[in-house]
This record gives structure tokens, sequence and C-alpha cells, in this order.
């Protein structure tokens, strides 16, 4: 939806709260707490923010060069700063905290 990177997945990633019961026929479920401030309105569906999209993909398996490109392009464009996404990953975990870092440090400032 951000136009990060170019993974391209053949099926969409939803997150869900976690006591969703339903099933979405072609769609990757992933529960979770979204909060108020990590998603926007896109084209009429609420969509995760970049900077929760990334760190989102950062807890995934992933080459970690699909990561870099996505983190460049977002800092890029202005979508998400280093020192905000750096704060951010802090509080998710140890996987994505590490593969964001990787990223930033690839990132040309």
């Amino acid at each position: 939806m951000h136009d990060l990177g170019d993974v391209n997945p053949e099926r969409v990633h939803l997150t869900v709260p976690p006591g969703f019961k339903a099933k979405a026929l072609g769609a990757v479920l992933h529960r979770g707490e979204v909060g108020p401030t990590e998603v926007s309105e896109r084209e009429g569906f609420l969509v995760t923010t970049p900077l929760r999209t990334l760190l989102d993909v950062a807890a995934i398996p992933l080459e970690q060069g699909q990561l870099d490109r996505a983190v460049d392009g977002a800092i890029e464009r202005g979508l998400v700063s280093r020192r905000g996404l750096r704060a951010a990953a802090a509080g998710v975990g140890p996987v994505a905290a590490l593969a964001i870092e990787r990223s930033l440090s690839r990132v040309v400032e």
C-alpha cells in the first residue's frame, strides 16, 4: 500500500485482533494489537502506517536486502525518520529490532 521496496507478496497480509475468529480466504492473518496512531485510512481501508508496516515486516522472515530497500525508500520519501524508526524498533522485540538496525546501518544519510 505504501509502495515501499520491491516485495510483492502472493497474498495480502492482515493484522487482526487476538480474539478474531473468522477466516480470510486468500489472506494471511496476523494476530496482534494495532493502536489508533498506527493506522490511517487509504482508499477506503484502514492500513498500518509506514512505520508500523516496516516494524511488522522486520518481524517476519524476509531477505534483509528487501527490508533495507523498504527502509531506505521510506526514509528517502520522508515517511519515517531514522530516529523514529530506531526508537519504535526498540519496543518490538529483538528479531525485528536487529533487522531494523541492520537496515539503518546500510542506509546512506
